[in-house]
């Protein structure tokens, strides 16, 4: 009984002294970082970042070696222990890993930010750094998964059985061949060849209709994208390879867009140019690229305009595209109200209402009159 104890103490005792040296460590990384802030800004976010999975692992280390040294102690429950402490320990550097992974990216985006360059470029650099972020997130989670089964004595024999035989090849193929690993490919393929980016503007045809909006994430699975509306539509990666689509910002960050208005055949059209190009010149929203105003289509009683115009972003887009349509309105209906649409059949003066018709008895007697013989 005193042999047990005395082992007990001496295992809280190492315990304590691994505890109070992991966090003189942790202490000493603390003060480094500061004293060397300016030139390596991340690891002061690393290590504020990594505090609590480095916490939850200083604790496991200290719990197995409080294990370890009362191995002997018979009882079933130490094995238990045992193996899950081996698993939180895979768990907390699986923790550490994933943080460490995102606090690099975070760090490099923001240095990447401050350079002067081509809006293009970081889109493109954003992207691929982010999903090279993911990508290895999802093989450290996957290395993780692996490394617990691999604590079960019944998985680990299986795997080296798998291993060993070359069914395993046919296993990898067979996998491959799902749906979920082709979105995996088709996303790392988005990325390399730079087809498209965080914040473009596309148009894809899916099932229902053609939708066009804003890229705002891309994924090792699927692509989001924000609607006109405010919606989130959400495409698989693979989509984007095999089926065609519209990138409207490959080659240059702005965009362009029309205002189409049906208006009557008397409209003076370079009246309206003028007042367009004064709505244009009056507001932030435009990026002077684009101001024409053309004859599109011509129909039996109408003439249908369109007004070009253009923006740095959809956002600005389509709110330029709804205030050039409202002032112009306005501009018609003030200034030309007989460029309004109307109805052909309604008279064109204001001299009066238009004479009744004559009765139906009296037309019948005119064209007996007319018809009589003499």
């Amino acid at each position: 009984m005193g042999d047990s104890a005395d082992t007990v103490i001496r295992a809280l005792l190492s315990a304590a002294i691994v505890v109070a040296a992991a966090y003189l460590g942790f202490a000493l990384l603390q003060w480094v970082a500061r004293h060397y802030s300016e030139r390596y800004p991340a690891l002061i976010k690393l290590i504020e970042r990594a505090r609590r999975p480095f916490r939850f692992l200083v604790g496991l280390v200290a719990a197995q070696v409080v294990s370890n040294r009362v191995a002997h102690v018979p009882g079933s429950w130490v094995d238990t222990l045992e193996h899950g402490l081996q698993i939180g320990t895979i768990v907390a550097l699986v923790w550490l890993a994933i943080t460490a992974a995102n606090v690099i990216e975070e760090q490099i985006l923001k240095n990447d930010g401050k350079r002067d360059r081509d809006p293009i470029d970081q889109r493109r650099f954003q992207t691929q750094i982010t999903l090279l972020r993911r990508l290895i997130v999802a093989s450290i989670i996957g290395i993780g998964v692996v490394a617990v089964l691999l604590t079960f004595p019944s998985v680990a024999s299986l795997g080296t059985t798998l291993v060993a035989s070359a069914g395993l090849i046919s296993i990898v193929a067979g996998l491959a061949a799902q749906t979920s690993l082709t979105n995996v490919f088709a996303g790392i393929q988005l990325a390399l060849s730079d087809t498209i980016r965080v914040g473009d503007v596309v148009v894809v045809d899916t099932q229902s209709a053609p939708q066009s909006g804003t890229i705002t994430q891309l994924t090792l699975t699927h692509v989001e994208m924000r609607l006109w509306d405010g919606r989130v539509l959400i495409l698989p990666s693979v989509l984007f390879i095999s089926q065609p689509f519209e990138n409207w910002t490959r080659n240059r960050n702005q965009i362009g867009g029309s205002v189409f208005m049906d208006v009557d055949w008397e409209t003076p059209i370079d009246e309206v140019r003028a007042e367009v190009t004064r709505v244009l010149e009056g507001t932030e929203l435009w990026d002077g690229r684009r101001n024409f105003v053309m004859i599109s289509g011509l129909t039996g009683s109408t003439l249908q305009l369109q007004i070009g115009v253009s923006a740095a972003d959809p956002v600005n887009l389509f709110a330029l595209q709804s205030l050039v349509r409202e002032q112009v309105t306005d501009y018609l209906i003030a200034r030309h109200p007989e460029s309004v649409v109307r109805n052909r059949t309604q008279p064109l003066s204001d001299g009066g209402p238009a004479p009744a018709a004559a009765p139906a008895t009296a037309k019948k007697r005119v064209r007996r009159k007319a018809t009589a013989k003499p």
